[in-house]
Formats: C-alpha cells, structure tokens, sequence
C-alpha cells in the first residue's frame, strides 16, 4: 500500500478531506479546550484537591462517553457506506436505531450510577477529602451522560452524510454555553468544583434541543421521509456486532487511561493533578491529529461502500501524510512552549515542578501515536471492527506488562514510557491488518 506513497499525494483528495476535518476539528477542539479551562479554574482554587478530585471525576464520567460513545465510528463507517451505495433509505434507520441504543445505556447507567460509583471509590481509593469532592462533581455529571452520548451518536451520524459544518455548530454551542455558565458558577456563586460540573450538564441539555432541530431539517434537505422505523434485523445484528467490538476496543483503551491514573494517584495528589495536566494536553494535539483521521472515515467509507479500491488507497494516504505534518507540529509545540503551557493551567509550584520532568516524553506522544490514529479512521471507515478490537487489546497487554514493570524502576515516567510503547504497538498491529485486507482487495 506504501510503496507509491509519495504519487499518490496530491491536492484534490487532501483538500477533501480538510474540507471534512477543518470544520470537524475546530468543533470538537471546544472538548479538550473546555477541559483546559476547568483545569485551569480548578488548579487555581485553594488546594491541589480540586485538580486531583477534577482529574479524577472526569476519568470516571468519561469511561462512559469513551466506551459508548466509540460506538460512533460505526455509526459513521456504517452510513457512509449506504450513502456510497445510494441507500438512502437506511440512512435516517441508521440514526433512529443508533439514539435509541444510546437512550437504553444511558437510563441504565442513571439507574445504577450509586453502584457504579461504589465500585470506583473502591478502585482508587482516594484520600477522604479528594473522595469526598469527586463523588459530588460525579453525581452532578451523570445528569448530563444521556444528552451527551445521543449528541455523540448523532455527530457521528452528520459525518458519515458529510456535514461537518453543523458538527462545527454543535459543540461551538456547547462549548460557548459552559464558557458562560462556567463564569456564573464559579465566579459569581463561588460553587467551586461542583460549579464546573453544572456548567457541564446544562450545556448538555442545551446543546441536545439543538441537535434535534438540526437534525429535522437536515433530513427535509435531503428529502428523507421521518418515518421511525429501526434498520432490518441483519444490519442491527451487524451493527451491535459492530458495537461490541468496538466496546471493547474503547474499554480496553479507557483502561489504559484508569491504569496510568491509579498509578499516577499511588504517588500522591501533585503527580495525579500532573498527570490529569498532561492528559487534557494531549487530547487538544489527538483532536487535531484525528481531523485528517475523522475527514477521511467518510470518504474511505463511500470508497468502499462503492468499491473504488485506486480511491481507497489515495485517501487513506493523503490523510496519513497529513497526520504525520500534525503530529509533528505538536512535538515542537509541546517541546518549545511545554512550560509555558504548564504555568498557564496551574499556579501551584509542587504540580508545575512535577509537571516539567515529563514534557519532553509527552511530547514524543503525538508522533508515536499517528500511525494508528489514521488506521483507526480507515477501519472505522470499513466497518472492520474486529482488527480494531483484536489490536487494542493486544497493545493493551503490552502497556499492562510495561507499566507494571517500568514504574517499579523509573516511577511516574514509567507511565508515560508505557503510554508511548502502546501507541506504536496499536499502530503496527493496524498495519500488518491493513496490509493483509489490501492484498485481498488486489
């Protein structure tokens, strides 16, 4: 597939995809700039707690959006495909059955949220008062579980009929509407961390009336009759395939994320807060790593729906090129303005001393993790979500067996070690799939 890499670059196809990701990346860069924020107002309040308590709720609640919400990338391979294939008709069947998925999780995770939350406590085992913070912060947040995940699914929906703009819309209203309530909470009423977590959940609501509104005339542009019909039995039986394997490959990779957080927190509050810093670093330069990725999953989507191989191949490698420029950009920028970054989330000297021993390795992240950030778009595209599931829990295993091991000799950069050992395996398991499908396709 790479040994004419370099012919098949060329202007039209990555200017596809950019048209896709631009708008995409710009929207979904409010998530981890949101983050940033409520970081930085927590790592400015009266303790180290706040961050520590910030970092871990938000691990928490995000399994639940991580995990689920996954299940997006084959809502987008999925209608991509029919609207490769001109299938109109399960286009708006795709959706349906897709919120209603999301509605049943969602209500069952509200049910069982004091048990749910049981079984974390146990699983950290924080000092009292960092419990004591985090266990209101997640009581607030699991209000906003269920608009999240339908706003997730129906994204994923947009992108996979090729309407990145109102994906743009959707989560620049989300993010200006926390920004606001976020002000109000904190500053004005002085809620501290549970001001944050409502700032959170209301934007949720808001922005879910939007998604709906956007949604119907959508559908009356493109002359989809709103008939509530699920999708026929063989296609929910391979999307709940679909589902499940994709659970599992993002429950595998949220337990990368509670993994290197129990390790983090074993060493105390400074290098937890340190930890959740870096985390909220990263997911700013994955989200821009992952536009050429997320633009590309449609039109790899169409291409093989279509069965166009020759356009298959040229896409995935102009996104793939384009991901490599990215990656790149962000190494130096971690490299260059690491500190400076640092000092801006955070004013507490312990966490920023903490911090700056481990920004030269983060920074090595985004270039190890290219690879199989855009095999994951082109798997995604192709629905083959059981080599998306087989790798992820093989690169699991490795950074189980590294960090396990690595910590006990370098401590807390042991963790971030292992984090880097685990990209490159994830994305040379994609690779040796990827190679094996394109040769049947020859």
């Amino acid at each position: 597939m790479h040994s004419n890499f370099i012919e098949t670059i060329n202007k039209i196809d990555t200017k596809n995809i950019w048209l896709i990701a631009i708008p995409f990346i710009l929207g979904t860069l409010w998530d981890p700039i949101i983050n940033l924020i409520d970081t930085s107002v927590a790592g400015h309040m009266e303790s180290a707690e706040f961050l520590a308590s910030l970092t871990y709720g938000n691990n928490v609640v995000h399994i639940f959006y991580w995990v689920f919400g996954s299940i997006g990338m084959a809502i987008t391979g999925f209608t991509s495909q029919k609207s490769g294939q001109k299938d109109e008709s399960k286009i708006f069947k795709i959706l349906i059955t897709s919120i209603s998925f999301m509605s049943i999780i969602s209500i069952f995770l509200y049910i069982f949220q004091f048990q749910l939350w049981n079984v974390f406590s146990l699983i950290f085992n924080q000092s009292q008062s960092v419990e004591i913070l985090t266990k209101d912060f997640f009581f607030i947040r699991i209000i906003g579980v269920a608009p999240q995940l339908i706003i997730m699914s129906t994204t994923s929906w947009f992108l996979g009929i090729k309407k990145p703009n109102i994906i743009f819309k959707t989560w620049s209203l989300m993010g200006i509407t926390h920004i606001l309530l976020l002000i109000v909470f904190t500053n004005y009423y002085n809620m501290k961390l549970n001001g944050i977590a409502y700032a959170v959940v209301i934007s949720q609501w808001i922005t879910l009336v939007y998604v709906f509104i956007e949604t119907i005339l959508i559908l009356k542009k493109l002359n989809i009759n709103i008939i509530y019909k699920f999708l026929p039995k063989e296609d929910i039986t391979l999307l709940l395939k679909s589902f499940f394997d994709l659970f599992i490959r993002t429950l595998m990779l949220q337990s990368i994320y509670l993994v290197g957080t129990y390790y983090s927190s074993n060493l105390g509050a400074t290098t937890l807060a340190s930890y959740g810093i870096f985390l909220q670093l990263s997911s700013v330069s994955y989200m821009v790593i992952d536009g050429p990725t997320l633009g590309s999953a449609p039109l790899i989507g169409e291409s093989y729906g279509a069965k166009k191989i020759n356009q298959f191949k040229r896409i995935y490698n102009n996104a793939f090129f384009s991901g490599i420029l990215t990656a790149i950009l962000f190494t130096l920028i971690y490299i260059v303005f690491g500190k400076n970054l640092i000092n801006i989330i955070t004013d507490i000297e312990t966490v920023r001393l903490e911090s700056f021993k481990y920004i030269y390795l983060v920074s090595i992240i985004p270039i190890a993790s290219v690879l199989s950030f855009q095999l994951d778009g082109a798997f995604s595209g192709m629905l083959k979500t059981k080599e998306m599931r087989n790798t992820m829990i093989f690169a699991s295993l490795i950074y189980f067996i590294s960090i396990f091991t690595l910590t006990k000799i370098i401590g807390n950069y042991g963790v971030w070690v292992s984090y880097i050992i685990f990209a490159l395996s994830r994305g040379l398991s994609l690779n040796y799939y990827m190679k094996q499908i394109i040769n049947k396709l020859k």
